[in-house]
């Protein structure tokens, strides 16, 4: 929605992200597949930013997006630290106190950013609104076991959704395989297209080939293919609620603690970003018109 009647962005690392709730996130979303423009999203967290800060054409993907959403925690804690005034020394007070926050009182780094997105519970309220729009959907990304258990999962879910195809994200991006892909979805005439590739497979396909489409709005959905498809369990809701399912995760995928590995480059980025405006005298803005 970016250039058209957007909400406020808070900038986090050179990536603004759109201010709004939940809610707000799916309503805006089921505006743009009535609306007939092309547009995409995104839902970074902070895993995405490290590869983001080093890739310029990357981060002005995520940047560019129409609606550029905040999942997870971190990403909320950044843009909340990063709106705090004050010097060096007591940035460093601040970081403290920021990440303790985080577990003690999740809520307390609600500003300037005001909700996490939990991709998968923004995933559940976007298909709820489509389901009243009797949208037509596309389901591109995860395993063939992934994609067919989320085919179930809408159908049983949202009878007003018309999911018009559905194929699993192992091709090749460049090749005949591509064109192949492209000519499916386009047949099948989706309003939402819902890719699920991983970053930045999935972001970096949707810009590629999204102009080549003829469908409203694309969707980059990380890993939810593998939550709704009963593949991977979520954390319990109260983990969620403190803003800890990554670790719950990472308990039962002990192999992610490589890509685990991101968030305290995350953290040393903000860190650094958040010191450089301090030795400026500058405090980031916490939200201005897209």
């Amino acid at each position: 929605m970016k250039g058209r009647s957007s909400p406020q962005t808070v900038k986090v690392l050179g990536v603004g992200f759109h201010n709004l709730s939940r809610t707000e996130a799916a309503l805006a979303i089921e505006e743009l597949a009535r609306a007939g423009v092309k547009a995409y999203v995104v839902k970074p967290y902070s895993e995405y930013m490290p590869p983001a800060a080093r890739d310029p054409g990357l981060r002005d993907a995520l940047d560019r997006a129409d609606l550029c959403l905040a999942d997870g925690t971190g990403i909320l804690w950044a843009a909340h630290y990063l709106s705090l005034s004050g010097g060096p020394l007591r940035a460093l007070a601040q970081l403290a106190l920021s990440l303790a926050a985080l577990v003690l009182n999740p809520k307390a780094v609600r500003h300037p950013l005001k909700e996490n997105m939990a991709g998968v519970d923004l995933t559940e309220e976007m298909l709820a609104h489509l389901d009243k729009a009797r949208s037509r959907i596309f389901l591109l990304g995860g395993s063939e076991k992934e994609i067919q258990g989320t085919r179930r999962w809408i159908e049983g879910r949202f009878p007003g959704l018309n999911v018009v195809g559905a194929r699993n994200g192992y091709f090749d991006v460049q090749g005949e395989q591509n064109e192949e892909v492209l000519r499916t979805i386009d047949e099948a005439r989706p309003d939402v297209l819902l890719v699920a590739m991983g970053f930045p497979r999935q972001e970096k396909w949707i810009v590629a080939n999204l102009p080549r489409l003829r469908v409203r709005v694309a969707v980059a959905e990380g890993g939810t293919f593998s939550f709704v498809s009963g593949s991977v369990s979520r954390a319990p809701r109260w983990l969620r609620r403190v803003g800890l399912e990554w670790l719950y995760r990472l308990l039962r995928q002990p192999w992610r603690v490589r890509r685990q590995l991101a968030i305290p480059q995350f953290v040393w980025l903000v860190v650094r970003e958040r010191l450089r405006m301090a030795r400026d005298g500058r405090v980031e803005s916490a939200s201005h018109p897209s």
